[in-house]
């Protein structure tokens, strides 16, 4: 950096006088500017921290704030509208799956909330690679194409292209970058129609709607791929809902301002793309896989009926986070690509990953999909291989349910347990490495000035004493655990995954039940013992977890399995699945045995 910025000014835009940064500001602010930018870092520092150094919102992340409160504003307008920006790798990964899916003719590509480039970027760098004998300008100017509602965000995404693709040519780097621009359009995307949509669907409000050729006449028949980060924010009160619940299927289940915004850009994919060969990826909230709302379920509804080739790779946020330790989120990246041969949806899933930071790399390229055919309208299974694809087709088809075992479901909290007889399982609300399911404890445990914490448990009450230990034993079991995960969030543990939980009265009743009483006996006799008192916050809390008890849940598992005709290999796999789920790893394809055991 050791020209000025006058000089700097003087190379980006050539012979060109008016609207000169630098006269309209005075010489020692522009000395001081320079000072500082000379100070904090050299160029290859700030080329480094493209894009996110041109971030129009500022910072405001968790750890800002907390260092630094006056960035909470800018914290709340990132929630508000929904802004999250992608970690490089993350938006890598997605580029080459999308890129590396077509050969022959390069690709047009289209972001629909490009932010400031970092998916634009990924896949110039994509297209590069793919495509070495072309000129990254032509790469860049012909191919790329952006949409934001933010027009700054835009104006840094044509400076974060000409950063990578600049060198000494006779085109001025402020006619480079105007090229560019051209292809990056301020506009809200779910205001664009595909150029063949009917103008009937289009409501009385259809002269808010926009055909896409009209924006980006380079792209008559659509962009072959979108990829992108959709804004995790609520639709919002806005003039023209009843024209989006006309286009829109996510938006028609929830006509309303707090309706989820994502689920249409899943929409948006579909209806954009060229649909003679085309691909997507989209990274969104994790609940696209789980949460059973009316939007939710419409959008599963969509993907189940969209040809092509689905695939679902799920991420925890713990112990780390794909988003980054400041951005804790549960995330799922969405997979998809079509073409006219294509008369079905095929979809792959994978498993809830959690991993370690120090791993992150080999994660990615480990990224593994298996094929599954259920039903996915109330949720898509994170699972892992052929066995468990099996199961849950398996247990998915069973009339019988947890439900049934039960005279009654309800919550208390955690002051009502020595009020408790022992007919009685209790269910902490969440979970991480373990469901915790406990009976009432043979002895007080808790110190008279113990302030208790106020989460209310779900209740089990039980017909008797035997059928409390039976429930108390499958919900201990490595399949409850592992169905959880694969159903759940990760986290919260529901009264609807209690209640639909696929064994129910054919536990109860001859020799199963009396193994699976005795079982439960043995695994109670020896956890109650053991109990963890955790105090959060100045309230205590109680768990009692069945980790370290192989043997007794191994049992378990293996008479769940003989009720529902379940293979022999997938007792080994449940218990695998338990240990790489602890370890936060995952499994290695060629040895799919973890050293060690269940962690406590």
């Amino acid at each position: 950096m050791s020209s000025s910025l006058p000089q700097a000014e003087e190379w980006f835009l050539g012979s060109k006088k008016d609207h000169r940064l630098t006269t309209l500001v005075s010489a020692r602010s522009i000395q001081e500017a320079e000072s500082a930018l000379r100070v904090r870092a050299d160029a290859a520092a700030y080329l480094d921290l493209l894009p996110y150094i041109l971030d129009p919102h500022g910072p405001g992340s968790r750890l800002s704030v907390r260092r630094d409160p006056s960035t909470r504003a800018v914290r709340s307008r990132k929630r508000e509208e929904g802004v999250f920006y992608t970690p490089a790798d993350v938006a890598d990964y997605m580029a080459n799956a999308c890129v590396s899916a077509f050969v022959g003719d390069i690709p047009t590509i289209l972001d629909p909330a490009c932010g400031t480039g970092v998916f634009l970027r990924a896949v110039l760098g994509a297209l590069r690679q793919h495509y070495p004998e072309e000129d990254a300008v032509s790469l860049a100017a012909k191919f790329l194409f952006g949409i934001d509602i933010d027009p700054l965000a835009l104006d840094a995404t044509a400076f974060v292209l000409l950063a990578d693709i600049w060198t000494c040519t006779s085109v001025s780097p402020v006619a480079l970058w105007k090229s560019l621009r051209r292809h990056l359009a301020c506009i809200d995307t779910l205001r664009i129609d595909p150029t063949n949509a009917k103008p009937s669907t289009l409501f009385q409000e259809e002269s808010s709607r926009v055909a896409l050729s009209s924006i980006f006449p380079d792209l008559p028949h659509g962009p072959v791929i979108i990829l992108g980060n959709p804004p995790y924010a609520n639709l919002g009160v806005r003039s023209d809902l009843h024209a989006l619940e006309g286009v829109f299927r996510t938006i028609a289940a929830k006509p309303q301002p707090n309706a989820e915004v994502y689920l249409a850009f899943i929409e948006q994919m579909v209806r954009l793309a060229d649909a003679k060969n085309c691909a997507g990826a989209l990274v969104i909230p994790l609940s696209i896989a789980c949460n059973v709302g009316s939007q939710f379920t419409s959008a599963r509804q969509l993907i189940a009926e969209t040809p092509g080739r689905w695939r679902f790779a799920f991420f925890d946020r713990e112990p780390h986070a794909l988003f980054g330790e400041d951005v804790k989120t549960r995330n799922a990246i969405v997979l998809w690509s079509s073409n006219l041969d294509d008369k079905n949806a095929h979809l792959e899933t994978g498993p809830l990953r959690k991993w370690h930071g120090d791993s992150r790399a080999q994660m990615f390229r480990s990224l593994r999909f298996t094929r599954i055919n259920t039903d996915v309208r109330s949720g898509i299974p994170k699972i892992e291989g052929d066995c468990q694809a099996i199961a849950v087709k398996v247990l998915s088809s069973r009339c019988d349910q947890l439900e049934q075992a039960l005279k009654d479901i309800g919550r208390c909290p955690l002051a009502a347990l020595p009020n408790a007889d022992d007919r009685t399982v209790f269910v902490g609300p969440t979970a991480y490495n373990f469901l915790n399911v406990f009976l009432k404890p043979s002895r007080k445990i808790f110190g008279k000035d113990s302030i208790l914490s106020e989460h209310t448990l779900h209740v089990l009450t039980c017909a008797s004493r035997q059928d409390a230990l039976v429930v108390f034993a499958i919900l201990s079991s490595h399949l409850a655990f592992w169905w959880w995960h694969s159903h759940g969030d990760g986290f919260h543990v529901s009264r609807r995954f209690l209640c639909n939980f696929p064994f129910g009265l054919d536990a109860l009743s001859g020799s199963a039940a009396e193994m699976l009483a005795c079982a439960g006996e043995a695994l109670w006799s020896t956890i109650n013992t053991r109990p963890i008192i955790s105090l959060n916050r100045g309230r205590t809390s109680l768990a009692f977890t069945p980790n370290g008890h192989d043997s007794i849940r191994r049992q378990i598992d293996q008479i769940l399995a003989d009720l529902a005709g379940l293979q022999p290999a997938f007792i080994d796999d449940l218990q695998q699945f338990t240990a790489y789920t602890i370890a936060a790893t995952w499994r290695n394809q060629e040895n799919s045995r973890i050293d060690g055991k269940e962690g406590v």
